[in-house]
This record gives C-alpha cells, structure tokens and sequence, in this order.
C-alpha cells in the first residue's frame, strides 16, 4: 500500500474532510428531525430524494466514465478541453429533462403538501449540473472538492440553528440544503477558471462527441438508475402511500445509517478509481491486489461500524427527544448492516467491474442492478402490507445484499480470470 502515497493521502484527506463535512449533518440532521418533527422532516426527506433521483439523471453515470476517459487524457489538455466541453453540454441537455419530471411531479395531487420544498430544493439539481466532480477526479484533484464541499457544509448548514426553530421553517430548511451545493459549485467553478484546469470551452461540439459521451455512460447510468428505485425510488413510492411522518422514520433511520457510507466508502472509491483507472490496462494484477486489501479495510471498519448502530439504536431514537419517532429504532437495527453490504459491493462493483474490468463487466454492472429492482418491487410488494414501513427498509436490504454478493462474485471470477493471463 506504500506505493500508492498519492491515493492513500487522498483517501486520509477525504476521511477528514467527510468527517469535517458530517459533522454539520451529525448535528444539524438530528437537529432537524426533532425541531422539524416527523410529518415536516418527511417533507425534506422525501423532496430530498426526488432530488437525488433527477441529480442522478443529470450525472448520468459520467462520474465513472468521464472520470476515467480525462484520467488516461490527463496529459493531453485538448483532450481534456474537448471531454469537459462535451460533458457539461450532455449535463445541460440532462438538466432540462429533468425540469420536466419535476413539472410532472408537482402536479400529482397526492404529492401537493411536498411542492414548495419540491420547488426549493431543485436548485441542488441545477448546482449538480455544473458541478465539476468527474473533472477533478480525473485530474487527480478531489482533494479540491472535497475541501470546497466540506468548508460550505460547515459554513452554511448551521444556520439551521439560528433560522429553523418550529415545523413552520421547514422551507428555510429547505433553501439552507440547497444553498450547500449552490454555492460549492460556484467556487469549485472558481477554480477551474483560475488554475487552467480547462483552457478553453467550446459550445461548436460534434454532435459524435456528445453522443459518444452518453454511449460510454450508458450502462453505468442504467445501473444508477436501478439503485436509485431501491433507495430514493422507494422513499417517493413511501411518499404516495404514507403520510409524511412515516416517511420522516423512515429517511431519518436511512441517513443517519447511511452517513457511515459516505464516511468510509465514499472517499476510498472516490481516491482510488482514477489510480486503478489508469493501471488497469499495464498492471491488472497490482491492482487487484490494491483492491483486496480496501475490501479487508471495509470490512473490519464498516463491520465495527453495523454493530455500534445494532446496539445504540434505542439511544439515538433517545437523543431525538420525539414522541413521533418512536418506531425509528426498529428501522436502525433494520439497516444497521446496510454501511458494511454497501461498501463490499461498491468497491467490488466500481472499482473491481467498472475501473478494473471490461466492457463486458460494466454489461455485468448494469445487469446486477436491474435484478436488483425485479427482486426489489416484489419484495416491496410483498412485505409492505405486511409489516408497513418495516416492510420498505427490508425491502433494501434484500435488494443490497443480493447487489453485494453479485458483485463480490463477479468480481472474484475477474480476478481469476487475470491471475491465469
């Protein structure tokens, strides 16, 4: 592992600065769940996840495949100018459809009491839009983003203090959510312009180009979007179904499980998958030996991780002070595992299948997550009726359980595959 410095420096800064940018969240969530109360928290996470569902739509996968094309590019700055240029072109193109579907959503009566929120908080999906995540990870730099998210987290989201005091600010709640990612994308802008990332912008692209932009994406995006009916999906489906307060439980229990995620998980993949990006055609084998041993590290701490929230679930249900959220426990314990599953398949999938493998593993990637959803919906389905909003969180964790072994699986037959070159 020493001689992936540059990564390692990376995945330490990233941990640093996610633990930086959670602990806003870690206050300012709980903060929320008891200021806000159950049915106006439901409002927030449900609106929440309509917006990670069009954020989806508009990164369209690019953040692995433009992530990998300006990684091998990185020494060409036409190069670079010309895959930047083409991206946020096809992002723009994204932005606009997904204007569409929120047109749509907001006129489904069953989802009228979401629609000022709704409104609110699209201004994250625009911010996504000209977010540059893909660029500077390719280029390396994600310790600027990651820095950038970080500083605007802890800057911005403690206003929630200060202006949020009653479920009647619940909108203000909402702009604060949005003003994060508004004003990151504004810097992190800043500086692509200012440290010449990329020189030169051109709006006179080959349609070849874009077109060729969203072909590499194609199966990765298809893949995203299945994760998104397990996870965002399943909570717009709640929103239909139930009344907000159980739809506050229910995302209240998710974040707070899914914070680990993106504490440990997140940085790793994101530091990492330019590096095996870039090895992969000269070294397959160095780098399957790189990522066993990130997959020996999640396990031992995502592990630790699901037992400290299988144990303390009745006690972080205490700290919301909530009559309302009585229930919530049950959920936790549902989902205290979901850290540990998620990362094993991640860093299986993402960097073992889409950075380390071929066009038939990302084929393999894409296929995993559609079974996901056609196992998923019956499950859904079945278990709902039958046991409520329990039904929905063990509905996910069916669907991430099967997700982490195909992936797991598949992984390991590449890795065999390799070692007998």
């Amino acid at each position: 592992m020493l001689s992936y410095k540059h990564e390692i420096g990376d995945t330490v800064w990233l941990m640093l600065m996610q633990g930086l940018t959670y602990l806003a969240p870690l206050l300012v969530w709980p903060y929320l769940m008891a200021t806000l109360g159950a049915e106006k928290f439901g409002y927030i996470g449900f609106s929440q996840s309509v917006m990670l569902f069009l954020m989806q739509l508009v990164d369209f996968g690019f953040n692995f495949s433009v992530t990998k094309k300006i990684a091998q590019a990185k020494d060409n700055q036409t190069a670079v100018n010309r895959i930047a240029s083409a991206t946020l072109l096809a992002r723009v193109y994204l932005l606009g459809i997904g204007a569409l579907i929120l047109g749509i959503v907001l006129c489904v009566p069953r989802f009228a009491v979401y629609r000022s929120v709704l409104m609110i908080m699209f201004l994250m999906v625009v911010a996504n839009a000209f977010s540059f995540v893909w660029l500077f990870q390719g280029l390396g730099k994600i310790r600027i983003v990651s820095i950038v998210t970080s500083l605007c987290k802890l800057t911005i989201l403690p206003l929630t203090f200060f202006f949020v005091h009653s479920g009647n600010d619940v909108t203000i709640a909402a702009a604060l959510q949005a003003a994060v990612y508004v004003v990151a994308s504004l810097i992190t802008f800043g500086f692509i312009v200012g440290k010449k990332y990329v020189t030169q912008w051109s709006l006179h692209i080959e349609k070849s180009e874009i077109k060729e932009i969203f072909s590499s994406s194609f199966n990765i995006f298809l893949s995203g979007m299945a994760t998104m009916f397990y996870t965002t999906f399943f909570v717009i489906i709640l929103g239909y179904i139930a009344a907000p307060d159980v739809v506050g439980k229910y995302t209240a229990a998710e974040k707070l499980v899914r914070m680990a995620c993106y504490f440990v998980f997140t940085p790793l993949a994101q530091s990492f998958f330019p590096k095996v990006s870039a090895m992969a055609p000269q070294y397959p084998q160095k780098c399957v030996q790189l990522i066993n041993k990130l997959l020996i590290v999640c396990l031992l701490l995502m592990s630790a991780i699901g037992i400290a929230f299988l144990l303390g679930a009745d006690l972080i249900v205490d700290l919301l002070h909530r009559q309302e959220y009585i229930g919530t426990e049950k959920l936790i314990r549902i989902m205290a595992f979901l850290p540990l599953i998620v990362s094993i398949g991640g860093i299986s999938g993402q960097l073992g299948l889409l950075a380390l493998g071929d066009e038939k593993s990302k084929l393999y990637y894409r296929n995993v997550y559609f079974i996901a959803v056609a196992i998923g919906l019956p499950c859904l389905c079945l278990l709902t009726p039958l046991f409520a909003v329990k039904g929905v969180a063990l509905s996910l964790m069916v669907s991430e359980i099967f997700i982490c072994l195909a992936m797991y699986i598949a992984y390991k037959k590449l890795t065999n595959r390799l070692f007998r070159q």
